[in-house]
C-alpha cells in the first residue's frame, strides 16, 4: 500500500536525521572541549544554534525530498554497471529488462526480482536507497515511478506543484539522456558490412553478481546451513539440504572505496564471488595386476618409466666405444634410481587400495601380493621377504627394457651384471623408502 511506503520514507528520513545530530553532537562536545574563554562560549553557543538549526531545516520531509530530486539526476539506476570494467569509466551504465531467457544460461534473466543497482555522485547515491524503500507488498518507490505514480509521496508535499517537481526529479535516476560508452570500458568492433561496424559495449552484471553473493553467503554463514553442518558432523538426520560451494574465488572491485564503483558493490564491500569453473582432472582407472606377468610390464607402468628408460639406452649407447669412467656410472645409475623411484611411487597407488584386496587374485605371486597390499592382515603369518624375489625381476626387466630400447640393430645387449646390479640398487631403495 502506498501508505506504508509513505511512512517507511519519513522513517528513513528520521533515521538519516539522527545519525547527524549524533555525529554533530560528538563534533560539539569536542569543540566544547577547547573552550578555555567566555567569549568562546558564547560564540560556540551561537554557532551550535546555528548548526542544529540547519540540521532541523534540512532533515523536514518536504525540504529533504526537495534536495533528493535535485540531485536525483546524479545518479543512475542500472542493472549492469560500466565501472566493474574500469573504475575510472565515464560511460553509461544501463538499467535492463524483459532480456528473454535461454535455459541454457544463467544470467540477470535467470532472476526472478533482480534488485537494481545505483551508480554516480558518491555524494547522491543517498537517493537510491529512498527509491529503493519498499511498502508492505514489496513494491518500491522505484517501481512507483516506472508506472508514472507518485502517489506514496502525495501526502508528505505542501503543494500540487512541489509534488510534480518530486516526480519529475526523482524521475531522472531511471533515465539516460545521451547514452555513450568510454574509451576505458570494454569494446568490441562488429563488422555488419563493407566499412561498417556495430560498436558492442559489454556490461557487467550486477545485479547477478548481487544474487550470487546473497545466495554463497546464505550457503556459508546463515544459521540455516550452520544447523545442518553441525547435523552432518554429529552423524545427526536433517530434513534441510546442506548447500556449499567448494573453491570460490574472489575479486575485489573499487579497492579501498567500492561505493566509487555502485551502490550495491559497496554493501558487498566489492566483493565478486568467482565459482570454480575448471575442467575436471581426468583420472585412468587403474586395472589391478592379477598375475606374474602385470606387474613390471603393466601398460601405465611402463608409461610413466619409457621415457627414462630411454635415457639410459641413448646414453650407452652414446657411450658405446668410449672407456667407463666414475662419471658415466654414476649417471647410469641415478638413471636406475629415478626408475626405481618411479615404479616404487606408482606402486604406491595400489598400495593406498583397502586391506586384503589381494586376496581375490589367486594366481599373483606371494611377494607381489605382500608388496602390493603391505596391510593386508594375514602378513603376519607370511614372513617371507618379498623384497629379494621384486627385486630380482626389476633388474631382469630393467635389462631387458634397456635392450629393446636400443633398437632392433642389436649394437648392444645388456648382461646379468647390469642386472645383478640394479636389483641391488632397487633393493636399496625398497628399504629406505619402507
Amino acid at each position: 500500500m502506498p501508505t506504508t511506503l509513505t511512512k517507511q520514507i519519513e522513517q528513513y528520513i528520521a533515521d538519516r536525521r539522527a545519525v547527524k545530530v549524533d555525529a554533530l553532537e560528538k563534533e560539539c562536545d569536542k569543540e566544547k572541549a577547547k573552550i578555555t574563554s567566555a567569549e568562546d562560549a558564547d560564540i560556540f553557543d551561537v554557532n551550535r544554534a546555528a548548526k542544529v538549526a540547519k540540521l532541523e531545516l534540512d532533515f523536514t520531509v518536504t525540504h529533504w525530498v526537495d534536495s533528493a530530486a535535485k540531485h536525483a539526476g546524479k545518479i543512475s539506476m542500472a542493472t549492469h554497471a560500466i565501472k566493474f570494467s574500469h573504475s575510472s569509466a565515464r560511460g553509461s551504465s544501463v538499467w535492463v529488462e524483459n532480456l528473454g531467457s535461454n535455459p541454457r544460461y544463467v544470467d540477470t534473466s535467470s532472476i526472478a526480482n533482480p534488485e537494481v543497482d545505483a551508480v554516480g555522485d558518491v555524494a547522491a547515491l543517498y537517493v537510491a536507497s529512498l527509491l529503493q524503500l519498499k511498502d508492505d507488498t514489496g513494491k518500491s518507490l522505484l517501481a512507483y515511478l516506472q508506472e508514472d505514480s507518485i502517489e506514496p509521496l502525495s501526502s508528505l508535499s505542501k503543494t500540487p506543484e512541489q509534488l510534480q517537481q518530486w516526480h519529475y526529479g526523482l524521475k531522472q535516476a531511471l533515465q539516460s539522456t545521451a547514452p555513450s560508452s568510454h574509451t576505458l570500458a570494454k569494446q568490441v568492433y562488429f563488422p555488419v558490412a563493407q566499412g561498417e561496424y556495430h560498436l558492442l559495449a559489454p556490461l557487467y552484471s550486477s545485479s547477478f553478481s548481487q544474487a550470487l553473493y546473497s545466495e554463497i553467503n546464505h550457503s556459508c554463514f546463515s544459521q540455516e546451513m550452520k544447523a545442518v553442518r553441525d547435523a552432518k558432523k554429529a552423524n545427526m538426520p536433517c530434513e534441510s539440504l546442506l548447500v556449499a560451494y567448494p573453491n570460490l574465488a574472489v575479486t575485489i572491485s573499487g579497492g579501498s572505496n567500492p561505493l566509487n564503483v555502485s551502490h550495491l558493490n559497496s554493501g558487498r564491500r566489492g566483493m565478486t564471488y568467482l565459482l570454480d569453473t575448471r575442467p575436471p582432472t581426468w583420472r585412468n582407472q587403474q586395472e589391478q595386476p592379477k598375475d606374474n606377468n602385470q606387474l613390471f610390464n603393466h601398460s601405465s607402468l611402463l608409461f610413466n618409466t619409457e621415457r627414462t628408460v630411454k635415457r639410459i639406452a641413448d646414453f650407452m649407447l652414446c657411450i658405446l666405444h668410449k672407456p667407463s669412467n666414475l662419471r658415466r656410472r654414476e649417471y647410469i645409475q641415478r638413471m636406475v634410481e629415478q626408475i626405481g623411484e618411479q615404479v616404487i611411487n606408482y606402486i604406491a597407488i595400489w598400495q593406498r587400495q583397502p586391506a586384503g584386496w589381494t586376496n581375490a587374485y589367486h594366481q599373483l605371486p606371494l611377494h607381489h601380493a605382500q608388496w602390493l597390499d603391505p596391510n593386508n592382515p594375514r602378513w603376519t603369518e607370511e614372513n617371507e621377504d618379498w623384497r629379494d624375489h621384486a627385486s630380482a625381476e626389476f633388474g631382469l626387466w630393467l635389462k631387458d627394457m634397456v635392450d629393446k630400447a636400443a633398437g632392433s640393430g642389436k649394437t648392444f645387449r645388456l648382461s646379468q651384471g647390469e642386472a645383478g646390479e640394479w636389483q641391488q640398487t632397487f633393493k636399496q631403495l625398497l628399504w629406505e623408502m619402507k
